[in-house]
């Protein structure tokens, strides 16, 4: 009996220690990226404001929107000097109402947002792929 009581009890440890790091982890990265959906959804907010597609009424504004991809980007050396801590780039499509169809048409775009102390700030739009989350660059 003893001799399956002590492989169960080191299995339980070593099963308890590797539940340890992944939660610490986690913590660590909440931390890191808190604030980030409140900057997205600010984001949401100024293209409903700012897309001519978006205005007019409810039924033919924008709708369903919906985050598709997040990637977390590299922090250069002399962002980590101005105190640059997280880089993400997000992807967002929505439907927005097409005039000249009648009906809501796909529609997306891309952001990058930089945390610098407890703030988010976002770039410019971007152009990117949705399946991938990569960008290639300003709208133009």
């Amino acid at each position: 009996m003893l001799k399956f009581l002590i492989p169960a009890v080191a299995t339980t440890a070593l099963i308890a220690g590797c539940g340890a790091k992944p939660a610490a982890s986690a913590a660590d990265g909440q931390a890191r990226y808190a604030g980030l959906d409140q900057a997205i959804r600010a984001w949401r907010a100024d293209i409903v404001k700012t897309q001519d597609a978006c205005q007019g009424a409810a039924e033919q504004g924008c709708q369903a929107f919906e985050v598709a991809c997040k990637v977390e980007r590299e922090i250069a050396p002399e962002e980590k000097a101005r105190g640059v801590s997280a880089k993400v780039v997000a992807g967002m499509s929505w439907e927005a109402w097409s005039a000249a169809h009648g009906e809501p048409l796909p529609a997306a775009g891309f952001a990058e947002f930089t945390r610098i102390g407890s703030a988010w700030s976002r770039s410019a739009p971007l152009n990117g792929n949705l399946s991938t989350c990569e960008t290639y660059g300003a709208k133009a």
